[in-house]
């Protein structure tokens, strides 16, 4: 059964790794979420605004998208990259995107390849093609072995962005019947609440 809360775990330790390595430790760890993209044609966000609250802190979101967890290692690594990208310039107030946080400007482009990623310019999106920079895939590769995110126990499908605009209409939706979590597939998963250690339920 896929254990949600196993791939989030990765995807925090994975953070922490950056972070010390690429910032020094100078981020603080937000929420990190894998959940599907909802229709954005994104690999990951950076939520501009402090969403996840407790009793005395209140925390931004970074999530990375469920359907592209299969890619390359290295391919989901410079997504994380990317989004801590966001997360420093959110700190330093740093406005790195324009057209609701589509278009991606120069400003966003100086501060990732400062912190081990490349960046090309997209026709409509700016400076937002992202892949690790050679000394930072080098030292990916040697620190990590083998997979980053053990995406072999994910449902099939989301290979890439255009299969997944087909089929981001025919998603199936589960809901978890101790805590009401919902999670979406595109197929029939047996899955677990990694709080509840229940099976979520086709609704």
């Amino acid at each position: 059964m896929l254990q949600i809360s196993a791939i989030v775990k990765k995807t925090e330790e994975l953070f922490d790794l950056f972070n010390q390595h690429f910032y020094d430790g100078e981020l603080a760890r937000p929420a990190i979420t894998v959940s599907p993209d909802g229709g954005r044609g994104a690999y990951g966000w950076c939520n501009v605004q402090e969403v996840w609250k407790t009793e005395r802190e209140m925390y931004r979101e970074i999530n990375i998208c469920a359907e592209y967890l299969d890619r390359p290692m290295t391919e989901v690594c410079a997504t994380m990259l990317h989004e801590m990208a966001h997360l420093h310039n959110l700190l330093h107030e740093v406005e790195d995107t324009s057209n609701n946080g589509y278009y991606h400007n120069m400003k966003f482009k100086a501060t990732a390849e400062a912190h081990g990623l490349h960046i090309e310019k997209h026709q409509k999106y700016g400076w937002t093609i992202t892949t690790l920079a050679p000394e930072a895939e080098a030292w990916v590769k040697e620190t990590l072995g083998g997979e980053a995110i053990d995406a072999s126990r994910l449902p099939e499908g989301g290979a890439g962005k255009e299969k997944d605009k087909k089929s981001k209409n025919r998603s199936i939706k589960y809901v978890c019947p101790e805590c009401g979590a919902i999670i979406r597939a595109t197929k029939e998963v047996n899955v677990v609440c990694g709080d509840c250690d229940v099976p979520f339920e086709r609704e």
